[in-house]
């Protein structure tokens, strides 16, 4: 007798497609990493599209940090060297956010939390997740 229990986990593991963003996320994104020296951006994602994105910029008063300010407006406008890997990141979450954390012009972290729903688990012992 064979278990159907083998194909469902199959089921549960196939992903959609990659959807392509939307050159506005692109835009954003590197507008972010070129301009801000502190904070971060975090952005949400639902059925593999970006619907939300929150900027959180933080400003250090401080004689070096009026000194680095002059200095970072001669900064060449180019694409920053971690976009790829952050836009690769993006772009494999389904649902769940990427949140980019900037310290001192430098991108210092990122944090990928993917949210998974997992079907054959709704209503087990009268629960739903």
């Amino acid at each position: 007798m064979q278990s159907h229990a083998g194909s469902k986990n199959n089921v549960a593991n196939v992903r959609a497609p990659i959807k392509p963003l939307p050159s506005q996320v692109f835009d954003i994104i590197e507008q972010f990493l070129l301009d801000v020296q502190f904070g971060h951006l975090i952005l949400i994602i639902q059925d593999g599209f970006v619907v939300k994105i929150d900027k959180i910029e933080k400003f250090i008063i401080s004689a070096k940090s009026q000194e680095k300010r002059i200095s970072s407006k001669e900064k060449v406008k180019k694409k920053h060297s971690i976009q790829v890997k952050i836009l690769s990141d993006l772009q494999s979450i389904q649902y769940g956010q990427l949140v980019i954390h900037v310290n001192n012009g430098q991108v210092g972290q990122i944090e990928k939390t993917e949210k998974r729903r997992f079907d054959e688990l709704e209503g087990l012992y009268g629960d739903g997740i």
